[in-house]
């Protein structure tokens, strides 16, 4: 089990040999490097509610832990037990939902979380406002959004527009490539819309080695399932600077959302689970019972992405920009082919998505490493290297698994069902979203085999049995 205190201040408590962070108001002296404290020193506030600042904590508290505790040091190799100590300003609230906390964490990471809370009085960074950029009128905005420079957030971003809104988008700075391409991408959206109101704020979450451990302990997880936790704390911290109604919208195509396992053998923690509808509930339960009325919100969630992107296949911001958006597991993969990231791989899951979404609606140029195709060659050449091919071969086998099963909807209810909980209503909701987006994958291989002789169709046995996969 690995035990990590978190303290404002090191002298509050008696950390014993557990590993500690600190997140001291001097930066140059905490091993979590943050600029968190502009998400409310722009609104020239000294610091946030008492119950917002504890929030977005344990959102820093949850993200350094899943980044630095390797999986392969679990049992199974993936489910850890992990065990937290968090200061808190409001002890009593965060006691009350200590339970539901550990569920949400447990539903989105697959870890056995065990959290326990002290009282602190020290604030987070409430030393200063920010004197160089703040806004004047927070209630010129009426919505938050997240940001990530995917195509899901670009056409959310764009919606929100056309709708006449005035959004605040967060955005995460992951790495310094993908923060140059998010604002490239908010730059063309306040270009078109120079009318309305809208603005952007990063922030970013960086832990270091924590503190009472040897130097030779090796600590880094390269998987983050609890990084939308933490955007989602931070896009709280900013909406309750606005208003404390104003909602927080995570724009993600409902296939994404739901996020059937293509296999079997991805089945349980392996797959994202960001916007399910049951982890999007827990998030919002947890919310009003600490007393915060911002509300979380996925207005794509009955949309399959290619339905997303026919929304804006004629809007001239869509058709000049959606080239630059990121929609990859590993943007800077291409590297290593000699091309300069950051750049869509083209074959890891959530390109294959995105590529089936665009040739639906007659896109059929993006930029992907030009190194691959998706052909049996590529399947068969790269399984044996280094496994590039894995996710197209689950793609075709979850293709395969619908036309034989497609007109049993038991079945398909079956596997919506599998991620986590869903009423009768989203049941039909998710059943019509599933349907819609395996016919845009199957659009993507019947594209992909007019360019090489149906192999991806032959591969799997496809063109023997179904002359058309419709």
């Amino acid at each position: 089990m690995s035990r990590i205190w978190f303290v404002k201040n090191e002298q509050d408590v008696e950390t014993g040999s557990s590993m500690v962070y600190n997140l001291t108001s001097k930066n140059n002296k905490s091993n979590i490097k943050t600029d968190v404290e502009n998400l409310w020193r722009m609104f020239s506030q000294p610091s946030l509610s008492k119950v917002v600042e504890d929030l977005l904590l344990v959102g820093i508290a949850v993200f350094t832990t899943d980044k630095k505790i390797p999986r392969k040091t679990a049992k199974d190799g993936w489910s850890r037990e992990l065990n937290l100590h968090i200061p808190v300003l409001e002890i009593d609230k965060w006691n009350s939902v200590k339970n539901e906390l550990e569920e949400t964490l447990s539903f989105l990471s697959g870890d056995t979380w065990n959290i326990s809370f002290y009282h602190t009085v020290e604030r987070l960074r409430g030393d200063k406002v920010n004197k160089k950029y703040n806004i004047k009128d927070p209630t010129s905005f009426d919505c938050v959004s997240l940001f990530s420079g995917g195509v899901d957030s670009f056409c959310g971003a764009l919606t929100l527009m056309e709708s006449s809104r005035n959004p605040l988008f967060v955005g995460f700075k992951e790495y310094p490539l993908l923060l140059r391409r998010q604002k490239t991408l908010i730059e063309s959206i306040q270009d078109k819309y120079s009318e309305q109101n809208m603005d952007f704020i990063q922030f970013n979450v960086s832990p270091r080695r924590p503190s009472n451990v040897g130097s030779n302990n090796t600590f880094g997880e390269s998987t983050s399932r609890s990084r939308s936790f933490l955007f989602i704390t931070g896009a709280i911290a900013v909406a309750s600077m606005i208003g404390k109604d104003t909602p927080v919208y995570i724009p993600e195509n409902g296939f994404i959302g739901i996020n059937v396992p293509l296999t079997q053998s991805r089945s349980g923690s392996c797959s994202t689970r960001t916007t399910h509808p049951y982890f999007i509930g827990l998030v919002n339960q947890l919310l009003i019972q600490i007393g915060i009325g911002n509300k979380v919100e996925n207005f794509y969630s009955t949309k399959s992405k290619g339905e997303i992107i026919s929304e804006h296949q004629n809007n001239n911001v869509f058709k000049d920009n959606y080239k630059e958006t990121l929609s990859c597991s590993h943007p800077c993969q291409s590297r290593y082919d000699g091309i300069s990231p950051p750049l869509n791989c083209g074959y890891c899951y959530p390109c294959l998505i995105r590529r089936a979404s665009l040739v639906v609606n007659g896109f059929t140029d993006d930029h992907y490493n030009s190194n691959y195709s998706l052909d049996k060659e590529f399947i068969e050449t790269n399984l044996k290297i280094d496994g590039k091919a894995s996710d197209l071969k689950a793609v075709l086998y979850t293709i395969r698994r619908f036309v034989d099963n497609e007109q049993d909807s038991v079945f398909i209810r079956k596997l919506l069902r599998q991620p986590g909980p869903l009423s009768s209503a989203e049941l039909d909701s998710y059943e019509s979203v599933y349907r819609t987006s395996i016919e845009e994958l199957i659009s993507m291989v019947e594209y992909e085999d007019g360019k090489n002789n149906g192999e991806l169709k032959k591969y799997m046995g496809l063109k023997e049995q179904h002359a058309e996969l419709r």
